[in-house]
């Protein structure tokens, strides 16, 4: 089991979220199945595209709310998702169904003011795995961004188990080296090494269909993005992956730094500008 990992560069996503922009936007409390989301609509008289985003293992609403922030103002529609640590949700980021973000692009598919075909998906850290998996899983998501990225599904926060499941199976996924007395990054960098070559474990990012935007930190502290970023390029590139890729590196920790998010935050909002 994974018990402590660094959350989703919020830092990035929110400290400078709601810079002027083109568009006005209302915020509105969803009501659809069991989500626990808020959608950030702009004001706009032609239909926007719109970003399903989400953070990491800091859990609930937080990160999602700031991508909305930082996007509406763009004429980019959010829908902030959360998807444990709110009342209704698991309390754990363990057995986390794939099928509660589905739901989340069934939800956005059919706003009001949305375009259904230019839909994007963002997030970072341990919520990289599922923006990953449901990106490679669903057709509809036509741009994907995610920070300090992970190749493959990892164990839960509290079980030796997925942390993700599908059809109420669990998705593939790796544990920890269990050697407790190792840095937490050797840990994540042995269970890899072992796992090198299993094609089980390992996320299909070749079947996402549009643009694959990764950025990772040279120094992370938590686990290794940049080897598993990397790792994500060349696994596309093998496959003759058709849409652009591209992967910015910061010589910075997981949560990356005040000095980069600037930088962070414009190349996230011109990325969802240019390819949806």
């Amino acid at each position: 089991m994974i018990r402590r990992l660094g959350s989703l560069a919020a830092l990035v996503i929110g400290c400078l979220a709601g810079s002027a922009g083109a568009c006005d936007y209302t915020v509105e409390k969803v009501a659809y199945k069991n989500l626990v989301a808020k959608a950030y609509l702009p004001t706009s008289e032609r239909p926007t595209p719109l970003v399903l985003a989400f953070g990491g293992s800091e859990g609930g609403l937080s990160t999602g709310e700031s991508s909305g922030d930082m996007l509406a103002p763009h004429c980019i529609a959010v829908l902030a998702l959360a998807y444990f640590k709110e009342k209704g949700l698991p309390p754990t980021l363990d057995h986390i169904p794939l099928e509660y973000f589905i739901d989340a692009i069934n939800y956005a598919a059919q706003l009001h003011g949305v375009d259904q075909a230019r839909l994007g998906i963002l997030s970072g850290s341990r919520g990289s795995e599922a923006a990953l998996l449901v990106a490679s899983m669903d057709a509809r998501i036509k741009s994907v961004i995610v920070a300090t990225p992970s190749e493959v599904a990892w164990h839960g926060r509290t079980e030796a188990r997925s942390a993700w499941t599908y059809r109420g199976k669990d998705v593939s996924a790796l544990s920890l080296d269990d050697n407790p007395a190792l840095p937490q990054v050797k840990r994540f960098e042995n269970a890899l090494d072992a796992a090198a070559g299993r094609d089980d474990v390992r996320i299909h990012v070749e079947r996402i269909n549009g643009p694959v935007f990764l950025i990772s930190a040279l120094n992370d502290d938590v686990w290794p993005s940049t080897r598993m970023a990397n790792s994500i390029v060349a696994q596309l590139q093998a496959h003759r992956f058709t849409y652009r890729i591209r992967h910015d590196i910061y010589p910075t920790g997981h949560g990356f730094s005040k000095d980069t998010a600037v930088a962070i935050k414009k190349s996230v909002v011109e990325q969802f500008i240019d390819t949806l």
